[in-house]
Parts: C-alpha cells; sequence; structure tokens
C-alpha cells in the first residue's frame, strides 16, 4: 500500500503511529478519486478491488486544477489541509476492521465540525461499542495547534458541547451499518449517557526524523483529557516541508485526474 503505518507510541500521552508515504503516485490516485466524489472506490482500492478508470465532466476537471493550483496564501493553507484530510482517511481505513465504518472524507477543508467520525459496533448485539472522533491539522505549528485547537476540540466533545454534531455523524455511519428505529435510539442513548469516545489526532510535523520523544512532547497534555490512555492515540506524518511537499503531491494528484476521460 502508498502508506506505512508505524506503531509510534508516545506514552504517557498517547500510543499513536508514525506515517510513511512510500507510494505517493498510488496515493495520489486514491486522494484523486476521492475529490472527484468516488470514496467509494478509493475504499474498495483499500480492500484489494479495482473497478474501471472513472469519467468526470470537463468543468469539475477545470474546477479541480484550480483548485489544487491556489495562488494565494490562504488558498494553500487550505488546499493542503483538504489534501491531508484525505490521507488521514486513506490511513483511518487501512486500519479499519469488519467491525468498524468511517465515514467518507470532506471534499472541502473544514475549519470546524467533525473531521472524522468512526462507530465500532458489536456484531452479535447490533450495539454500539465505540465512537472515534478524528482531528485532523496539516500545519507548520503542530505543537501550537494541537494544544490550541486539538484538546480543545476533544474536550468539547468530552463536555458533551458537540453532541448533536456527533449523534448526527454516528447515526449515520450506524443506518449505513444497517441499524433502524429501535437499535438508532439505543445507540443514541448509548453515545450521549454512556459515552464509548475515542479520539484520535493527527498532524503534519517537520523534520522528517520525527522519534518518539519529539511525539511525546508534540502531544503534551494529551493526558489531561477525562479519558483513558487507551483511547487517547495520536498520528504523525513527518516531512522536512510540509508546504512544498504537499505542493509537489497537489501536482501528483492533479496528474491522476487529467488523465481520467471526460
Amino acid at each position: 500500500m502508498p502508506l506505512t503505518l508505524n506503531p509510534m507510541s508516545a506514552l504517557p500521552q498517547c500510543e499513536g503511529e508514525q506515517w510513511v508515504v512510500n507510494g505517493p503516485d498510488e496515493l495520489a490516485h486514491l486522494v484523486a478519486l476521492v475529490l472527484i466524489g468516488q470514496a467509494f472506490h478509493a475504499a474498495l482500492i483499500l480492500e484489494g478491488t479495482q473497478l474501471g478508470a472513472p469519467k468526470i465532466t470537463a468543468k469539475l476537471k477545470a474546477t479541480l486544477e484550480k483548485d489544487l493550483h491556489p495562488t494565494t496564501d490562504k488558498g494553500i493553507e487550505h488546499r493542503d489541509g483538504l489534501l491531508f484530510e484525505i490521507i488521514c482517511w486513506v490511513a483511518a481505513g487501512k486500519g479499519k476492521t469488519g467491525d468498524e465504518k468511517i465515514d467518507h472524507s470532506h471534499l472541502k477543508s473544514t475549519n470546524q465540525g467533525t473531521d472524522g467520525v468512526k462507530v465500532t459496533v458489536d456484531p452479535a448485539t447490533k450495539t454500539l461499542t465505540k465512537a472515534t472522533v478524528y482531528e485532523y491539522k496539516c500545519t507548520i505549528h503542530a505543537r501550537q495547534k494541537f494544544q490550541s485547537q486539538v484538546l480543545k476540540s476533544f474536550r468539547e466533545y468530552i463536555s458533551g458541547e458537540r453532541d448533536n454534531q456527533l449523534a448526527q455523524a454516528v447515526l449515520a455511519l450506524l443506518e449505513n451499518y444497517g441499524l433502524a428505529g429501535a437499535q438508532l435510539k439505543a445507540a443514541y442513548d448509548t453515545l450521549i449517557q454512556s459515552r464509548p469516545l475515542a479520539f484520535e489526532a493527527s498532524l503534519s510535523v517537520s523534520p522528517s526524523v520525527f522519534p518518539a520523544e519529539k511525539c511525546v512532547a508534540l502531544f503534551k497534555d494529551y493526558d489531561t483529557l477525562s479519558v483513558a490512555t487507551d483511547v487517547r492515540r495520536g498520528n504523525t506524518l513527518p516531512l522536512d516541508d510540509v508546504r512544498a511537499w504537499f505542493a509537489e503531491f497537489a501536482n501528483r494528484v492533479w496528474t491522476q485526474i487529467a488523465r481520467f476521460d471526460v
């Protein structure tokens, strides 16, 4: 697979992974499929199934070319954030089991709201056992973003401040799992009352050599959340130059999209 997920503990803050992109063109192909609205196709590829090449309209192709080559600093930041979100979705899908479902990646970089959610279901009883909340930050200021934004967001989920957003995302996934009616009501009650929450933060970091002690420093204060260690995870994508890497990766994604027939 184009993305290798290496275990990288940052205890006592969290467990987690460090990601290595070892097939950038293959990863760009998955990202391109998501951007044209074929996340299902990308998910099938992750499971080992290939479909025929997609076709898109000339208008969408032109729009995506523009989106992938912004001309302002803000536009570049949003583009990089979107590409990183999709890479995080690929990583989450790569580690998914048969008892889990993950929502589709966004098609626009998110400034607020839920970056991603995964539900874990007991296959025998069809009951919710865990809801994992994802936060993704593509940044050149990883520690600052984790401390000021990621932890703040996770605390809002723990407190119940964002229960409506969380419930909407979780119940939509459970409907796709086949739950309905009373099962969804029971899942909602479990989510709101028992709060079986897990948290996973993924951040771009620099430099490309980013050992365990740097991960511990990055995720400092994660242990201040009122949840157990086994439901706190932190992942890193180490790059020498975050913005330069994503600029090159955006060109790879565009190369993939340009090949799609219209």
